[in-house]
């Protein structure tokens, strides 16, 4: 090799070995930041957690040292000091994060099936008004959700869905509906190709057939991520059971937080062992779905 040629693949070398350097300190800042993101927002779950573990008089004591972040003992017997009391003092808990998985379920299945109909049908159907109806979603998007309260509130008390035992129907009832799920379910229906349902239509498939037999598989991600975003907003609802809610044996589990911490707020552990499994739920779904909480942020964007 001649050494003109030699002097120019050199320096190319010692380039691409400083690049390597470069984004490896790059990333090591990354993570580095990263981490420290984490901990700040870790920091109170996993006091919280720690917490919940021990008795009241133990919290107390460690509040001021690291210790406050260990469990209490090396014994797991002891660890569950605090659930036990809630479980006794407050009869009604277990049934409370019943009722909350029973609202979410039947919430998750009607906002699923009612939201992916209109999303559809704005996609796929043209008829006078449509686009309006599109712009008017839009609009309405960006209106506080605080504002509709009252009007609500009239609308069932009307109806009559104030009401025992009506007024569960009255609490689940007004979030069946929402305008943001059905924009996204509109977004990713316009994304997919027409030909599918046309081919399907062809072959003798009715409207309805090809929604639920060809749509609605090939829609899993829209719907998985919607199914998830459904499940955080009603595991975490408060303002309406409050507003509705009347039997203790109706209430949802954040609302039955609040007879918890009212009842002897300095029962910290007691309180953390109620708070624990108020978070746990939205902690999984966060951890093992947030492939769909990502994407679901896109869908809105889509075409």
């Amino acid at each position: 090799m001649e050494k003109k040629e030699w002097n120019k693949i050199v320096p190319l070398r010692e380039k691409k070995r400083s690049i390597g350097w470069e984004t490896v300190l790059k990333k090591a800042l990354i993570a580095l930041g990263c981490a420290i993101l984490a901990f700040v927002f870790l920091f109170p779950i996993v006091w919280m957690v720690s917490n919940s573990f021990k008795d009241n008089d133990t919290v107390y004591a460690q509040m001021g040292s690291l210790l406050t972040f260990l469990p209490p003992s090396w014994n797991v017997g002891e660890w569950f000091v605090s659930y036990e009391k809630l479980f006794s003092e407050f009869s009604n808990f277990g049934r409370s994060v019943l009722n909350s998985i029973v609202y979410c379920s039947v919430t998750i299945v009607m906002v699923l099936l009612i939201n992916s109909l209109a999303g559809y049908a704005l996609a796929r159907f043209r008829f006078p008004g449509g686009k309006m109806m599109t712009t008017i979603i839009l609009i309405l998007m960006i209106v506080p959700v605080e504002t509709s309260v009252v009007p609500t509130y009239l609308i069932l008390y009307y109806l009559g869905l104030l009401t025992e035992p009506l007024n569960v129907v009255g609490y689940l009832l007004p979030g069946f509906a929402s305008l943001m799920y059905t924009y996204m379910f509109r977004q990713f229906f316009l994304s997919m190709p027409v030909e599918i349902e046309e081919a399907a239509r062809i072959d003798g498939c009715s409207r309805v057939g090809v929604f639920f037999k060809m749509i609605v598989p090939l829609s899993a991600p829209i719907f998985a991520t919607v199914g998830i975003f459904t499940f955080m907003g009603q595991w975490n609802e408060y303002l309406s059971a409050q507003l509705i809610m009347q039997n203790e044996q109706y209430f949802p589990l954040q609302y039955y937080l609040q007879i918890v911490n009212n009842a002897n707020p300095r029962d910290i552990g007691m309180v953390m062992a109620a708070l624990t499994f108020s978070t746990i739920p939205i902690a999984l779904v966060y951890v093992f779905c947030q492939k769909y909480i990502v994407e679901g942020v896109s869908f809105t964007g889509l075409k």
